[in-house]
Parts: C-alpha cells; sequence; structure tokens
C-alpha cells in the first residue's frame, strides 16, 4: 500500500520537471527571457536604438530651428519732414509790477486781496490821512478869500481906483493860494495806493494797521492780455526764424500745445551767452499761469516729398545708424544715412529705397538671418484683449 503511494508520488513529480522544463526551453527560443536566443535580443535591442535615435533627431531639429520673432513694420515713404530747435522758458505778463506806496503813515484799510481784478485807478488800499484832509481843506478855503479879492481887485483896476501893481500882487497871492491848494490834494492823494493800470492781483503785502514808509511795496499788480514767453536762442537758430512765424509751445497746464506767434527777435547778440532774444506772443484768453515753465517748439528747417522712416526703426551704435529691413519671414540689418528730424520721423539720404519694410517695433534681439512675423493691428488687439 505504502510502496504504491510512492511510485505515483515519484511519477507525478517527474511529470511536473518535464513540463517546466519544456516551458523553460520555449520561451528560452523566444528571448522571453534574458538569456534568450542572442540574435533574436540583437535584434530588439537595434529596434529600440533606432527609435531612441530618430526621436532624439527629431528634437534636435525642433530644438535648431528658432522660433519666429514678432514684430511690427512700416513702408520707407516719401513725406514732408521738418526740423525743430526745442528752448525752455517761462510765461511772463504783459506788465507785473509792484504797487508802492507813494507816502509814509499807518494803513487805515484794504480795499483789494490776492486773485482780484482791478480797474487803472481803483483804491487798493488807504493810510490815514486826517492831516491831509484838514491841510486840503484849509488850503481850498485861503484860496477862496483870494478869489474874492482878486474878483474885486479886477473891478477896482476896470475903474482905475488901483494901480496895475497893487493889482499884480493880489494876483500873485491868488496864484500862490492855488497852489498851495494844489499841493494839499496831491499830499492827500498819496495817502491812497491805486492800480495804475487794469489787472488781478497776485500779492498783498500791506495789512490793515501796518506803518509804511515811502516806496514800500503794498501790492503786486499784472496785467495778462497778452502773455509772452522769452526764448534765448544760439545766434544760428535765430538765424532761420522771422517775425509772425508760429511756434507750438508746450505747457504744464494745458494737454494741447499753444500756438504762439513770434513777436519781436532782438537786433543784438547777448556777448555774455552768445545768444539772442526771442519774444513770442501766446493767444488771447489762453489757459496758463504767469511763470509756469514752458517749452518752445521753433521750426528751423524743413524739406518736402523726401524718403523718410519712423524715428522708432533707427538703431544707433555709436555714431552709426541702421534699421532692419524685413523681407519674406527674415530680416537684414542695413546701415543708412540721416537728415533731419521731427517728432515722429527722420529723412533718409542713402541705405533704403521707397517701399521697402523695415521694423519699428521688436527689434530687440534682431540679426541679420532671424526669422520673424508681422504683426498686423487685429493681431495686437487680441494680445491685448488676453
Amino acid at each position: 500500500m505504502a510502496s504504491s503511494r510512492s511510485r505515483k508520488f515519484t511519477l507525478w513529480t517527474s511529470l511536473v520537471l518535464l513540463i517546466l522544463v519544456v516551458a523553460t526551453g520555449v520561451a528560452w527560443k523566444t528571448g522571453v527571457l534574458p538569456m534568450g536566443d542572442p540574435v533574436a535580443g540583437d535584434a530588439m535591442a537595434a529596434d529600440s536604438t533606432a527609435v531612441a535615435g530618430a526621436e532624439n533627431s527629431s528634437a534636435k531639429a525642433d530644438e535648431d530651428e528658432e522660433p519666429a520673432v514678432p514684430v511690427e513694420v512700416a513702408t520707407v515713404e516719401r513725406r514732408a519732414v521738418a526740423a525743430f530747435h526745442r528752448a525752455a522758458s517761462s510765461i511772463e505778463a504783459d506788465r507785473l509790477v509792484d504797487v508802492t506806496c507813494r507816502a509814509a503813515g499807518r494803513v487805515r484799510g484794504v480795499a483789494a486781496e490776492e486773485g482780484d481784478w482791478v480797474q487803472s485807478g481803483q483804491v487798493l488800499a488807504e493810510l490815514e490821512n486826517d492831516r491831509q484832509k484838514v491841510e486840503l481843506r484849509r488850503s481850498e478855503l485861503k484860496l477862496e478869500e483870494e478869489s474874492r479879492k482878486l474878483e474885486r481887485s479886477r473891478l477896482m483896476m476896470e475903474e482905475q481906483l488901483i494901480s496895475q501893481e497893487e493889482f499884480d500882487t493880489v494876483q500873485a497871492a491868488h496864484d500862490q493860494a492855488a497852489a498851495e491848494r494844489d499841493l494839499a490834494r496831491i499830499n492827500l492823494e498819496e495817502t491812497f495806493v491805486k492800480a495804475p493800470f487794469a489787472g488781478q492781483v497776485t500779492r498783498r503785502a500791506v495789512v490793515e494797521g501796518q506803518q509804511v514808509a515811502a516806496s514800500e511795496v503794498a501790492y503786486t499788480l499784472a496785467d495778462f492780455t497778452p502773455l509772452r514767453v522769452r526764448v534765448h536762442l544760439p545766434e544760428s537758430v535765430a538765424a532761420k526764424i522771422a517775425v509772425g512765424e508760429v511756434v507750438k509751445v508746450e505747457t504744464e497746464a494745458s494737454a494741447e500745445d499753444l500756438d504762439a506767434t513770434v513777436e519781436r527777435i532782438s537786433p543784438v547778440v547777448d556777448p555774455a551767452t552768445g545768444t539772442v532774444r526771442v519774444t513770442l506772443r501766446l493767444p488771447d484768453e489762453v489757459d496758463a499761469r504767469v511763470g509756469g515753465f514752458v517749452k518752445a517748439r521753433l521750426t528751423t528747417d524743413r524739406k518736402r516729398d523726401v524718403l523718410a522712416v519712423p524715428k522708432v526703426a533707427l538703431v544707433e551704435e555709436g555714431g552709426l545708424r541702421s534699421v532692419f529691413v524685413a523681407a519674406a519671414d527674415t530680416v537684414r540689418k542695413v546701415e543708412i544715412t540721416t537728415g533731419l528730424y521731427d517728432e515722429t520721423h527722420v529723412e533718409v539720404l542713402g541705405g533704403l529705397e521707397e517701399g521697402w519694410t523695415v521694423v519699428t517695433m521688436g527689434r530687440g534681439g534682431l540679426r541679420t538671418g532671424t526669422r520673424v512675423e508681422v504683426i498686423e493691428d487685429s493681431d495686437l488687439a487680441s494680445l491685448a484683449s488676453r
């Protein structure tokens, strides 16, 4: 019984071992196991190497091809170009004066404040003047008395009751009394501070109760019609402008440039600075303040129908100027010769031809041969909305 079981166990064990050997042999032949068929294994390795190489070549090709640089372009075209000279200055009033006290005394009252508009002869302040009023009244009474005497003397002279000498004495006394009356009026008038012309009060320097001296400043008065700007230009620049020309003036108070007119050009050169003073007149009713900083732009030369490119297209390196010319999908750097400059464009004297396209935006990092992609206005709007 035991022997029979032992034979069965041996038989099953042998069968299992045989199956394992067969299976191992099949796996080795098919190359599934590492120790499989060398030929099959080499073939598979070669295939893997080839695939990896192809992938690496594709990646390297992608890396070698630079992406296109987005740029904006403009066309070389003919237009008018003007040259300008800029000069800084400040706005001046037509008249800006200090109104002084003509007599010494104590301020009785002030009648105008800073910013007030006043008329010519209007009282701005009054000094204590009781004594001057009394003196004026006394002189007026004396003149009235002398006038009566003169009238009686004239009647008596007509009737030949007095001599010519006696009449002349009365006449002289009357004239003396009239002069004293006029002097008293002047003394009283000098106790009033009055506006010498119509304008606006820019400063009040006295207060009620203040003791002032003769010739002490009480007010500053300005006449703002018209306003002027005085600029000092090199003689070479002044020689290129004329009276009556329109000059653009930029102020801090106005968002738009003002059209000033060249009113006067000095006939002499300042020996200390070597400049010529040019007076510009601003338009009436201008929104600007006296003393405000301004920049004047004077046209010194103008050319019409010349080749020009936008100033933003220029690439300046030392003393050389160049632009990037776009052709197809690449650019090339071209050195150019320039002439006049205005606010937006520069005259091209050589190096470019009409109709060529130059890069205006996106020049950073460009070099000859760089691939570019021109961005249209619609593309810019799309980028801005993102």
